[in-house]
C-alpha cells in the first residue's frame, strides 16, 4: 500500500522458574570480560566535535524526490532535505543535497559520492551518508529506490530505479572500523503482483554500515500532505540531530528516532496514524564505536551523574542494565547521557522479552565463553542490549568457528534463536528451514515470524526447497 492520499495524510516511500532463570542469567553476565571501556578508549579517537571542518571527515548526499506520476507527489520532501541538510552541517558534515533527480542523474550521484568516500583516510573516523526520501519497492526480494517520475505500475520500474544494496550500500567502503549510514524514508512496496505480503525486503547491514528505514518491512511511511511539514521520521530524526550537543554514538541516535516515532504514531490524534502506524527499522553491521556531538574534555572532573552512567554502561546483564536506566533517569533527568540511557533501557527490556520465549534456549554457560576476540566480546555486549545483528554474527561466529571461539553448532542455533525473538526476519527464515529439516516442531513458530517481520526471500536462495514463501 502507498501513495498519496487526498486527506490530511499521505503514504510516501517512505513463570516463577522463568524469572528465577533471567536472574541467574544476569548475574552470570557479571563474569564476561568487561569489554566497554577498553572499546571506548580505543576507539576515543573517532568522535570528533560538532566544530568540525566541513568536509574533512564527513561528507552526506541527500536525495529528495517528491514529484511521481499519478498524483503520488511527495509533499515534505525538499522541506525534509532542506532541514536534514542544516541539521548535519550542525554536526560538522558537508552535505550535497539533490532534488528530484531522473535515474542517469540519481546514479551520477551516487558514483560521486562513491569516490568522495574512497578518498577519505581509513582511519576510522570517517562517516559518510546517504538520505533517500522517495518511493520504494521490492522486486524479486531486492529493494529499489524510485528516482522522480517513475511509477511502481511501470513494467520497466526496476530497470529505471537504484539498487539499494548493489549501488547504495556500496559506494561505502565495506570495512571494520567504518561508518556508512543510509537513511531511507520511503513507503516498502512490493511490485511484484503474485505476492502479496507487500514488503520493501527486510536486509541486513553489510559491515561498515548502519542502513535506518523509516518504516519495518511491509509497512508505509506516513507524511503530512503539506510541503510545509516534514514526513514523520525525518522530522524526527532532525529534531535528534538538534539536540545533540554531548557526544552519543550514531547508533543511539537511530534508536532514539525510532522510539520517538513510535510514541507519536501510537498518541497521533488522527485515526489513521493510529491506524497505520509505521515502526521504524535500523541494521547495522560491525561498525566500531562512532559519535556525533561534542566530546568531553578528558580533564573535566568526573561528577556522580558520570559515575552513575559509567555503572550501567558496564553492566551486561538486561536485567541489571535495565535496572540502572531507570534508576539513572529517574535520579539525573535531563541529563546529557538521556539519549543512550533511554536506548540502553529500550535494548534491555527487548532483550528481557526475548530471553522470556519458550524458544529461547540460551543457558548462563552462554553468557561465559572460554574465548573470543574483541568484536565477539564487543558484540556479546550489544546482545545483551537488545542488538538483534550482533545476537545474528555471534551465532555465526559459533556455528563456523569465527573470532576466537570455536564451532559450535548447538551454541549458535541458541544464538540465532535470541537473534529471531529480538526481530531479525533473516535469522527467523534461516531457522525455519534448518529446524524443518530436523522436524523440529518449533520451525511452525519461526516460519510465520519470518513472514510477519517482512522477509521475502530472493528466488534464487529457495534453490530446490519447494515453499509458498519462495
Amino acid at each position: 500500500m502507498s501513495g498519496h492520499r487526498s486527506n490530511k495524510y499521505s503514504l510516501h516511500p517512505s513463570l516463577s522458574g522463568r524469572r528465577q532463570f533471567l536472574l541467574r542469567l544476569s548475574r552470570a553476565c557479571a563474569a564476561l570480560p568487561l569489554v566497554c571501556a577498553d572499546i571506548r578508549s580505543a576507539r576515543a579517537d573517532y568522535a570528533t566535535a560538532s566544530t568540525a571542518e566541513p568536509g574533512s571527515l564527513r561528507i552526506a548526499l541527500l536525495v529528495c524526490c517528491g514529484s511521481y506520476p499519478d498524483g503520488r507527489n511527495i509533499q515534505p520532501a525538499r522541506k525534509n532535505g532542506r532541514d536534514l541538510e542544516t541539521a548535519l552541517r550542525r554536526q560538522g558534515f558537508e552535505v550535497e543535497v539533490e532534488n528530484d533527480l531522473d535515474l542517469p542523474r540519481f546514479t551520477i550521484a551516487i558514483n560521486r559520492f562513491r569516490q568522495r568516500m574512497a578518498a577519505l583516510p581509513s582511519d576510522g573516523r570517517s562517516i559518510g551518508l546517504i538520505y533517500f526520501c522517495g518511493h520504494g519497492m521490492q522486486v524479486e526480494g531486492h529493494n529499489y529506490l524510485l528516482p522522480s517520475g517513475v511509477s511502481t505500475e511501470d513494467p520497466k520500474a526496476k530497470e529505471l530505479s537504484v539498487n539499494l544494496q548493489d549501488q547504495v550500500l556500496a559506494a561505502f567502503p565495506q570495512r571494520y572500523p567504518g561508518l556508512g549510514v543510509a537513511v531511507i524514508d520511503a513507503c516498502r512496496d512490493n511490485a511484484e503482483p503474485d505476492n502479496k505480503a507487500g514488503s520493501f525486503n527486510y536486509s541486513t547491514a553489510p559491515p561498515g554500515c548502519i542502513v535506518a528505514f523509516s518504516a519495518s518491512a511491509g509497512q508505509v511511511s506516513l507524511s503530512p500532505s503539506d510541503p510545509t511539514k516534514n514526513s514523520f521520521y525525518t522530522g524526527e530524526l532532525v529534531k535528534v540531530l538538534n539536540e545533540v550537543d554531548n557526544e552519543v554514538p550514531i547508533a543511539d541516535l537511530f534508536e532514539l528516532t525510532r522510539l520517538r516515532v513510535e510514541k507519536t504514531m501510537t498518541t497521533h490524534p488522527a485515526a489513521i496514524v493510529r491506524k497505520l502506524a509505521q515502526r521504524p527499522h535500523m541494521t547495522a553491521g560491525q561498525t566500531g564505536i562512532f559519535r556525533l556531538g561534542k566530546t568531553r574534555s578528558a580533564t573535566a572532573t568526573r561528577t556522580a551523574e558520570d559515575e552513575a552512567y559509567a555503572k550501567q554502561t558496564a553492566a551486561l546483564g538486561p536485567g541489571e542494565v535495565k535496572k540502572l536506566a531507570e534508576e539513572f533517569l529517574q535520579n539525573y533527568p535531563n541529563s546529557r547521557y538521556d539519549a543512550q540511557v533511554r536506548v540502553a533501557l529500550s535494548g534491555a527490556e527487548d532483550a528481557l522479552r526475548a530471553l522470556s520465549s519458550r524458544f529461547v534456549r540460551l543457558s548462563a554457560s552462554a553468557y561465559q565463553p572460554a574465548g573470543g576476540d574483541e568484536l565477539f566480546k564487543e558484540d556479546m555486549r550489544k546482545a545483551l542490549r537488545g542488538d538483534k545483528d550482533a545476537a545474528a554474527r555471534i551465532a555465526e561466529m559459533y556455528a563456523r568457528g569465527r573470532n576466537g571461539v570455536n564451532i559450535n553448532p548447538q551454541r549458535g542455533e541458541q544464538w540465532q534463536r535470541y537473534s529471531a525473538l529480538l526481530g531479525n526476519a533473516i535469522a527467523c527464515y534461516e531457522l525455519y528451514w534448518s529446524l524443518a529439516e530436523k522436524g523440529d516442531p518449533d520451525a511452525e513458530f519461526f516460519g510465520p515470524e519470518a513472514i510477519r517481520l517482512g522477509y521475502n526471500p530472493p528466488k534464487g536462495l529457495c534453490g530446490s526447497r519447494k515453499s509458498e514463501k519462495c
